[in-house]
């Protein structure tokens, strides 16, 4: 019944949706069922409207941002998605002889940042190249890489959380490893970035992109790293050390090049990556007593 509902109130305001969407082309890995309800909404009135009604009515939903740092079910997902791709911009809020400050909406994808920061010479979010995500998920995971984090730049985070907008100031008490802490959905962002010679950026994005291709499986199907790294190690030292580089159960394989990265290598399933994310944990504790934290999300399934 609340799904005809929903679908009677997006016609009205004229929304685009897609009912049964399967989910694993909009994810990194290519893995996932479909969802009941799928939602494209291009602005934040639309969004806004959109959260409040499923607040009201109580239907579960999921937000959606460029598909990494996840994993559906094989079943799929018993709710609404909200994907946030389509909401996207950016604007120069205040600009500074050698610092700049940006506005950016939660589903701009990191490589159009990084291209525009190419063009106008900004500087400070490099080590970022070549992440396939959208900025408010990089804000929620807290994304990191190579001694860098994005909380280090972000000066305020607007976010809608108990029917409510606020704009939050970046604090240090509101970023963890790998988390933002704060509750709610994220919409825009600012960001504060330095000015640099644009060769000199271009520099840094062809070397955090060279590294990657170098350590990691680059252009594999991947959601990108499967553990939080525990205090002073590496996840992918340990469960290289168990002897599990290269294992594989039926088409999902802990990549042979980095072991905290697990790799579709045609038609994996949920239940098979979710095995290997299991063997390695368990191996890891059984070696070195060490629990490793998933740094990947869930949708629809669990360890």
């Amino acid at each position: 019944m609340w799904l005809n509902d929903l679908e009677k109130r997006l016609k009205e305001m004229g929304i685009f949706y897609k009912k049964e969407e399967v989910l694993a082309p909009y994810t990194t890995i290519k893995i996932g069922g479909p969802c009941s309800l799928m939602i494209f909404p291009k602005t934040k009135e639309e969004i806004l409207e959109i959260l409040e009604y499923l607040e009201k009515e109580n239907i579960h939903s999921f937000i959606l941002g460029g598909g990494s740092n996840l994993l559906v079910a094989d079943e799929g997902f018993d709710g609404v998605v909200l994907t946030l791709k389509e909401f996207k911009g950016m604007e120069i809020v205040k600009e500074k002889e050698k610092e700049v400050i940006l506005k950016i909406k939660a589903g701009t994808l990191v490589n159009a940042l990084i291209s525009l920061c190419l063009k106008e010479g900004f500087s400070g979010i490099e080590f970022l190249a070549g992440i396939p995500a959208t900025i408010g998920g990089t804000i929620k995971m807290n994304a990191g890489a190579f001694g860098n984090t994005i909380s280090s730049f972000v000066r305020t985070i607007e976010i809608y959380k108990n029917n409510k907008l606020f704009i939050l100031k970046s604090e240090e008490n509101l970023w963890d490893y790998r988390v933002f802490k704060e509750e709610g959905v994220i919409l825009e962002v600012e960001l504060k970035l330095k000015k640099m010679k644009k060769e000199r950026i271009k520099e840094k994005v062809k070397e955090y992109i060279q590294k990657r291709k170098k350590n990691q499986p680059f252009s594999k199907k991947t959601f990108g790293s499967v553990f939080k790294n525990p205090p002073n190690d590496y996840a992918g030292r340990l469960i290289d050390a168990c002897g599990l580089k290269g294992y594989r159960i039926g088409d999902a394989e802990i990549s042979e090049k980095h072991a905290n990265f697990i790799v579709n290598l045609g038609k994996a399933k949920a239940k098979e990556v979710l095995k290997l994310i299991k063997l390695a944990q368990d191996k890891v504790f059984e070696k070195f007593n060490i629990k490793l934290e998933p740094e990947v999300k869930f949708l629809g399934c669990s360890l």
